[in-house]
Order: C-alpha cells, then sequence, then structure tokens
C-alpha cells in the first residue's frame, strides 16, 4: 500500500509540475517546445547523431542564445563569442549547478574550487592559486624548470621506445603526455615527485582518462535525471567517473594524513608545497583547509591543469602529424632560438609567431572543451532582449564560433597564417579570437598555466622529434573523439630523432 501512495504522489507531482503548474516565460531566449519529463533530450538526438554537433545545429534554427530544458533543468545555450563573453561576465553568473556525480565526487558538498560558489569559491580559490604561486604556478621562470625536468624524462621514454639501433619507431600517442603532464601540478601540490609517487601518477592518469573519455550522452542524461546513475550505473559509465574520483579521493587523504604527521613531529612553520600550506592553515581557517576541501581542491587541480593540456598536445602532434608543412615551419623557427638544442624559454614566445599561430589555429580547430563548464544564474540576467531567469543552467557551446565563415573566412582550411600579418608577426590580440578558456571571474583560472605547458612542450618536442604518418597507413582523422572532454583518437606516429 506504501508503494502504490508513494507511486500516486510522484505521478500527482509530475502532472502539477509540467502540465498545471503555470511559468513565466515571458522575455526568456526562444527554444523548441518541452516534453513532458524528457524536456528537449529528444531534440538534442534527433538533431545529430555526434552529441558534439548538437547543441550547434539547433542554434542554427533558434538563434545565438537559445532554451532546452534537460529533464526538470532549464538550461540557456550560448552559442555566439558576444553571448558567452557577456552573460558569463556577469557577477550573476558565478553560480555552479551542483547535482548528481558531481555532488557525489564532493561528499555532496560545496567544496574544493570546481563546485563550490559565493564567498566560500572566492576566498579558497584566491588563497589556493596566491598559494601555487610561491611553488611556482603561472610563473614562467619557476614552471620552465618543472617542465624541462617532465620533458626530459618523457623523451628519454621515447628515445628508450626507439632504441639504440634505429633511428625512429612508431608510436602510439594516445596518453602519451598525460602523466608527464601530471607531474607538473604534482610537484606544486604536493611539493616532492619521488619513485614512490610513479604508480600514483600511472593509475590517476589512466583512470582520468577514461573518467573524461565516459560518454557524452550517459553524462548528460545523469546531469538531467540524477537518480538514474543509481538505476544504471555501468550504462551511463557512473561507475567509470566515481572511479577516477574515489581513486583521487583516497591518495589526496593519504597525503593529507601523512602530511599532518609529520609537521606534527618536525614542528615545520613555511610551507614548501600546496599541500602542507593546507595542513599549516587548519588551525586559522579549519572550514577551508581541512582534509576534504584539500581532497577536492587536489582533484580540481589534478584534473584541471592535466587533462585539457595532454589532449592538447596530442592534439599538436596529430596537426603536426596531418600538416608536415607547418610542422616544418614550427620547426626552423624554433631552432632560431636555440640553435644549439637547449630548452625554448616561455620568453622566446615573441621570437617564434608562427609556433604562436600554429597553436591558436589547433585551439581553434581541436575543442577539447568545446562546452566549457556550465555556470548558473544565481539572479536574473538581461542579455539585449532577452531575460535569463535566476536558477537557470548557463551552457556554451563554441563550435559555430569557431567554424564560422562570417568570423574566420575559411574555417574548414587548417591555416596559422590566418594569425599573422603581411610581415609574419602575430596579429594583436590574436588570442583574444580564440574560445577557450571561459570568459568572467568564473573563466579558468590555470591559463597562463596551460599557455606556459603548451609552448614550452610543443617547442621542445619539435627540436627532439619529426613526427609523421606511418608507411601504409592513412591520414588519421582529425576530428575528436567525444567525451566529458574531448581529445583526438587513437593514432600512432613515427617519431624520428632529429
Amino acid at each position: 500500500m506504501f508503494v502504490f501512495y508513494t507511486f500516486a504522489v510522484g505521478v500527482a507531482l509530475l502532472v502539477y509540475y509540467y502540465l498545471l503548474r503555470k511559468e513565466d516565460k515571458t522575455g526568456e531566449p526562444p527554444g523548441p517546445k518541452t516534453l513532458p519529463i524528457l524536456g528537449n533530450l529528444l531534440d538534442l538526438i534527433w538533431a545529430s547523431s555526434n552529441m558534439t554537433q548538437s547543441l550547434g545545429i539547433l542554434a542554427e534554427k533558434w538563434g545565438e542564445i537559445y532554451t532546452l530544458q534537460m529533464g526538470t533543468k532549464k538550461t540557456v545555450v550560448l552559442t555566439s563569442k558576444e553571448s558567452m563573453e557577456t552573460v558569463l561576465s556577469n557577477e550573476s553568473a558565478l553560480g555552479r549547478e551542483v547535482s548528481g556525480t558531481v555532488s557525489d565526487r564532493a561528499f555532496h558538498k560545496p567544496i574544493g574550487i570546481l563546485a563550490s560558489s559565493g564567498l566560500y569559491w572566492e576566498t579558497l580559490r584566491t588563497w589556493a592559486f596566491k598559494n601555487l604561486k610561491d611553488f611556482g604556478f603561472a610563473k614562467s621562470v619557476e614552471m620552465e624548470s618543472f617542465i624541462q625536468t617532465t620533458a626530459e624524462t618523457l623523451f628519454n621514454e621515447i628515445d628508450t621506445h626507439i632504441g639504440t639501433k634505429k633511428n625512429s619507431a612508431a608510436i602510439q600517442v594516445d596518453l602519451l603526455f598525460h602523466p608527464s603532464i601530471l607531474t607538473i601540478m604534482w610537484q606544486m601540490c604536493v611539493g616532492r615527485l619521488d619513485p614512490d609517487d610513479m604508480p600514483k601518477i600511472k593509475i590517476l592518469s589512466e583512470k582520468g582518462d577514461r573518467c573524461l573519455q565516459s560518454g557524452v550522452f550517459g553524462t548528460g542524461i545523469v546531469n538531467a535525471f540524477p537518480f538514474l546513475r543509481r538505476v544504471f550505473p555501468n550504462l551511463l559509465e557512473y561507475n567509470i567517473q566515481m572511479d577516477y574520483f574515489n581513486t583521487c579521493n583516497a591518495i589526496a587523504k593519504r597525503m593529507y594524513l601523512d602530511c599532518e604527521a609529520k609537521l606534527k613531529v618536525t614542528q615545520k612553520t613555511k610551507p614548501s608545497s600546496l599541500l602542507e600550506a593546507f595542513v599549516l592553515n587548519t588551525l586559522n581557517d579549519k572550514e577551508m583547509c581541512n582534509c576534504e576541501n584539500w581532497q577536492i581542491t587536489f582533484q580540481d587541480l589534478i584534473m584541471g591543469s592535466t587533462d585539457t593540456s595532454s589532449s592538447f598536445m596530442e592534439a599538436f602532434v596529430l596537426y603536426l602529424v596531418a600538416f608536415p608543412e607547418a610542422q616544418e615551419k614550427v620547426y626552423q623557427e624554433v631552432l632560431k632560438v636555440a640553435p644549439n638544442g637547449g630548452f625554448p624559454g616561455y620568453a622566446d614566445r615573441s621570437e617564434t609567431p608562427y609556433t604562436q599561430a600554429f597553436i591558436y589555429e589547433v585551439h581553434r580547430n581541436a575543442r577539447v572543451l568545446q562546452n566549457l563548464a556550465p555556470h548558473l544564474a544565481t539572479a536574473d540576467i538581461k542579455y539585449k532582449n532577452y531575460t535569463i531567469k535566476k536558477g537557470t543552467i548557463l551552457l556554451a557551446d563554441t563550435r559555430l564560433y569557431s567554424e564560422s565563415k562570417e568570423v574566420w573566412g575559411d574555417p574548414e582550411v587548417f591555416r596559422p597564417e590566418r594569425f599573422l600579418n603581411e610581415a609574419g608577426e602575430l596579429m594583436d590580440p590574436s588570442w583574444q579570437s580564440i574560445v577557450s578558456f571561459s570568459f568572467g571571474r568564473r573563466n579558468c583560472p590555470g591559463e597562463l598555466h596551460g599557455k606556459i605547458v603548451g609552448y614550452m612542450f610543443l617547442a621542445a618536442f619539435v627540436l627532439w622529434y619529426k613526427v609523421s604518418i606511418p608507411m601504409g597507413q592513412p591520414l588519421p582523422r582529425l576530428d575528436l573523439k567525444p567525451g566529458i572532454s574531448s581529445k583526438p583518437y587513437p593514432f600512432e606516429a613515427v617519431f624520428t630523432r632529429r
């Protein structure tokens, strides 16, 4: 009898919500008609079999800004650079929608950098990145040391794969860069890189990649109907995501407890890593600096700094292979600033305009975070003649802008020269024309970190190796494999020592 009454109440609530409740939609962005319970999920499915195309296809009908209903969640989709920059820069667009997997990974608390909001988010973000800068974050000189060390380790591994009796070998590029790039943030967070750390880094790389490559459709379903993650955890790949989050949390917790015990013995007062700063600050601010918040903050920093940079490095290799003329231009330019085979510094970028243009053009084509991170409207937001209501999820889709003929002229052509003037100089502001790191105060705080890692890894890589398509194999596909974060499909390249 209890089950019957529960079912009846549930049906009554659904009937009220979808059929009887009157919602004022005056002035809101237009959008397709919603269905009870499903919202506009069928519109997304019918728009394209490729879910990365669906939002843009619907925008071609409904305009640069339109409304979708994801289950019971209202979402406004932003597809023009103007709408993304204007709306996401609004002070009322700083919230995060926390439910489902996002809530589960953080112990159902609004903690960490990614999912927190309000004063807590502002305080933690400011404190964490201020302390990280003390340990080299986004400082080119300090980071160059980290990058050089990790790049040398990676290149030694590649050379070992090639062997001593030959000068080249075919190597699988998938996950090639991930562990090395992860160690950069690891050292700033933990303050060390010991041999005992390498198995942890390896497992975080492998599980993190599986997490971010888990199905975009399943992730969308869980976001729309969070309860389904409990019903179909394997089908929706919820278990893959939580396996990574739980593994990362377990590693971070062990770090915190070990550091806490060590500092009690040594009585150390000046931190040499973000982890030590967290533990030492516990007495001053236990609400922010505690073990659980360290676990989620560590997770946010490792995932945010590693996965996109690793995917972009794979994309750099993909486009070097696909466009050998561009590869040769990048090589010759970098060779001028490092003629003796040393590591180019980040300051050398001003002397390598074509290399920077190549990076920008790869960013335009290989959109690893095509939808950026969703925001939540904490109050009504005005955009042109539209009103975005409080509580609405804000989702940016960068594909239409990046493929716009009006903006780029020939967007289907890979042409780094589009960012250079007739004198071969980088046009200013070239980087601002690319949408990769979002807008406003909630943009990616690791933008400079990503730029430094990307430029220095690419510049060093082309000095050490020439890459090409293995004999007899077709050109690797240039579109990206969809996931929470996109990346190139697995491919092989021949690495030839310079």
